[in-house]
C-alpha cells in the first residue's frame, strides 16, 4: 500500500535477489506480486502471479490474488471467471466470495451475486464463517429473501445466537415485521447482553416502532460494549432528537463538528479520477444511487494527482483537529489527538439524478467530502440540487425528520464531520456528473519528536 510503499520497495528488491538466484521459488514469486499490488504496479503484479501458477504453485491464495489484479486492471469479466473457478475448487474462500459479490453488481451483473455463496453453501454447508460471509452479502444486497432463507438454514445447523438473530431481524424489518423482530431481539439481548449488534439493532427496530424511550437504553449500552463503533452513537442522535433532549445538540453540534474548508486542488485531478471510474453502477453495499465508486482504497494509488489531494486534505483535517474544542466524556472530541490516518477511501462519480441516501460511517471517527467538480447546475448554487444534507435520519427507520444542516457543494470545497452524523445528498438534474473524493478517518497518537 502507498503508505507502507518503503517498506514494500525493500521488500520486492529483496524478492527479485532471491528470484534472480533460484527463479523456479514460487513461494518467493507469488509474494513478489503481492508486494507489487501494494506498490499500485497491478500489471507487473498479475504477471508474477501468472509465471507462479504456469510453475505449478496451485495455492488458492495465488488464485484468489490473480482474481483480484484481473478486477484491479479492469478486466472484469476474466476476473469473474477466475473467481467462479477458484470458488469451484475452494469453496471456502471467503475473500474472494465477498469480492466477487461486491464486484458483480457494478458491472451490470447484480442477479448474479449470490451464485458463488449457493453453489458454496451446498458443497461445504459446514464452514461456519461461509454462512456468516454470506448471511452479510445478502444483507448488503439488499436481498431479504435470501437473507432469511440462509439465517433460517444456519439456524438449524448451528442453533441460534445472537448473530443469527440480528440477521433475521433485519431480514423482518424489510417486510414490516417489526414486532416479531422486536420479539427476536429482546430474546437475544436476554440470552447474551453483551452482544452490542443486538443492542443496536433493536434500538433500531423500536424506533420504527415508536417507543424511543425503549430505544435509548439499548443504544446507550450498546456504546458502553462498543464505544468506537458509530452506529449508536447515529441513533442516539435521533433518539435524543425524538425524545426533545438537549444531549442531541452535545452529540450532533452541527454547526460546530461539521467544518467547512476550500483547498486549492491539484491541477489534473479531475481527469485523473475520471479515468479511475471503470465500473458501470454503484456498489450495492453502499450510499450512492446512479452513479460510480472507485474500487479499493484511493489514497493506496501511487499517482501524483491523487497523492498531493491526499496531503493537502491531511493538512486540511490537521487545521480543523487543531480548533476543536476538548471534552474527554465525547465520542468525537474525546478521541481527538490531533493527528489522523486515513482508514479508507474513494472517489464517486454521480450522474444526473445521482444521489447518496441518508447514512453514517460505523467503522469511522472523522469522515468527509471534497468536491473535485460540478455540473454548472450545482456550482451556482441559486436551489439545494446537489447539496449534503445533515440530519435526516436513515429512510429505514421510517421518520420525516427535516435537515438539521444543508452545505452547498463548491468545487475544492472539503466538508469534515463526525462519523455518526446522518448525511446524505441531495438529486441534481445534469447532463454532467458530480465528481467527489471522500475518507474515513481515525485519530493516532502523535509521535513526540526526537530531542
Amino acid at each position: 500500500m502507498a503508505a507502507d510503499a518503503p517498506g514494500s520497495e525493500r521488500v520486492a528488491a529483496e524478492l527479485r535477489r532471491k528470484l534472480s538466484v533460484n527463479p523456479d521459488d514460487l513461494i518467493a514469486r507469488h509474494n513478489l506480486g503481492v508486494e507489487l499490488r501494494r506498490l499500485d504496479r497491478s500489471q507487473e503484479a498479475l504477471a508474477e502471479m501468472e509465471r507462479a501458477i504456469a510453475g505449478g504453485l496451485r495455492a488458492p491464495e495465488t488464485a484468489t490474488m490473480r482474481a483480484h489484479l484481473l478486477a484491479d486492471l479492469g478486466r472484469y469479466d476474466e476476473a469473474v471467471a477466475a473467481y467462479r473457478a477458484l470458488l469451484s475448487a475452494h469453496p471456502g474462500m471467503i475473500d474472494a466470495h465477498a469480492t466477487v459479490a461486491r464486484l458483480l453488481p457494478q458491472i451490470g451483473r447484480a442477479s448474479e451475486a449470490l451464485d458463488a455463496y449457493r453453489a458454496a453453501l451446498a458443497k461445504a454447508p459446514e464452514i461456519g464463517m461461509l454462512w456468516v460471509s454470506a448471511l452479510q452479502a445478502a444483507k448488503d444486497l439488499g436481498d431479504s429473501s435470501q437473507l432469511l432463507a440462509w439465517a433460517d438454514a444456519a439456524e438449524r445447523r448451528f442453533g441460534r445466537d445472537a448473530m443469527i438473530a440480528v440477521y433475521i431481524a433485519q431480514a423482518l424489518t424489510k417486510t414490516d415485521e417489526d414486532a416479531r423482530a422486536r420479539d427476536i431481539l429482546v430474546a437475544a439481548v436476554t440470552a447474551d447482553p453483551a452482544y452490542a449488534p443486538a443492542r443496536t439493532t433493536l434500538a433500531h427496530v423500536l424506533i420504527r416502532l415508536g417507543d424511543a424511550a425503549g430505544a435509548e437504553a439499548h443504544a446507550l449500552a450498546a456504546t458502553k460494549l462498543i464505544p468506537l463503533d458509530q452506529s449508536a452513537w447515529a441513533l442516539l442522535t435521533v433518539i435524543w432528537r425524538l425524545l426533545g433532549d438537549a444531549r442531541e445538540h452535545w452529540l450532533a453540534d452541527y454547526e460546530r463538528l461539521a467544518t467547512i474548508i476550500d483547498i486549492a486542488q491539484p491541477p489534473g485531478l479531475a481527469a485523473t479520477l475520471e479515468a479511475l471510474h471503470l465500473t458501470t453502477a454503484h456498489p450495492a453495499d453502499q450510499s450512492l444511487r446512479g452513479g460510480t465508486q472507485t474500487r479499493g482504497n484511493l489514497f493506496d494509488r501511487r499517482i501524483p494527482e491523487v497523492r498531493a489531494l491526499a496531503d493537502a486534505l491531511q493538512d486540511g483535517v490537521a487545521s480543523m483537529l487543531a480548533a476543536l474544542p476538548r471534552d474527554p466524556a465525547h465520542p468525537f472530541l474525546g478521541r481527538n489527538t490531533g493527528a489522523i490516518d486515513f482508514a479508507g477511501s474513494w472517489s464517486v462519480r454521480l450522474a444526473s439524478a445521482g444521489f447518496h441516501i441518508s447514512h453514517i460511517h460505523a467503522q469511522g471517527w472523522l469522515s468527509s467530502a471534497f468536491y473535485v467538480n460540478l455540473p454548472l447546475e450545482v456550482a451556482r448554487g441559486d436551489s439545494d440540487a446537489g447539496a449534503l444534507a445533515f440530519g435526516v435520519p436513515d429512510a429505514a427507520l421510517k421518520l420525516n425528520l427535516p435537515p438539521r444542516r444543508i452545505v452547498a457543494p463548491k468545487k475544492g470545497r472539503l466538508v469534515l464531520f463526525p462519523s455518526y452524523l446522518w448525511h446524505c445528498t441531495l438529486p441534481f438534474e445534469s447532463a454532467s456528473p458530480r465528481l467527489t473524493v471522500a475518507f474515513d478517518a481515525l485519530p493516532v497518537d502523535k509521535i513526540a519528536p526526537a530531542r
